[in-house]
């Protein structure tokens, strides 16, 4: 499966049971290597996945492999080390990054 496909797949997952995100409302995006970005929208207890979107200063950017994402999104990557190692990049609110696991992590178990 691609980079878009498990962002897709996922939000659709999510938006199928929406309960661990009602109250979120906040902006990722992802800058991968090779050069891909993706946003992904938490707002009003849906999500929205959006390919080469435009940078926003308010969202938390996280910077990091695709293959790395590919386990984020699996639930299978621990973004606190992966922090720690320099592995992950993050722009804005690291806090914000570690609450985009535990929702990850609601969906994939």
């Amino acid at each position: 499966m691609t980079t878009e496909e498990k962002l897709y797949a996922l939000a659709d997952q999510i938006n199928n049971d929406p309960v661990h995100i009602r109250d979120l409302n906040r902006t990722y995006q992802f800058e991968l290597k090779p050069e891909a970005r993706y946003s992904v929208l938490f707002s009003n207890g849906t999500v929205t996945v959006e390919k080469e979107p435009i940078k926003k200063e308010e969202a938390c950017t996280l910077k990091l492999s695709e293959a790395n994402l590919h386990k984020l999104l699996e639930g299978n990557w621990n973004p606190t080390v992966a922090y720690m190692t320099g592995q992950l990049k993050v722009e804005g609110d690291v806090r914000h990054a570690l609450k985009l696991h535990e929702i990850v992590k609601q969906y994939t178990a």
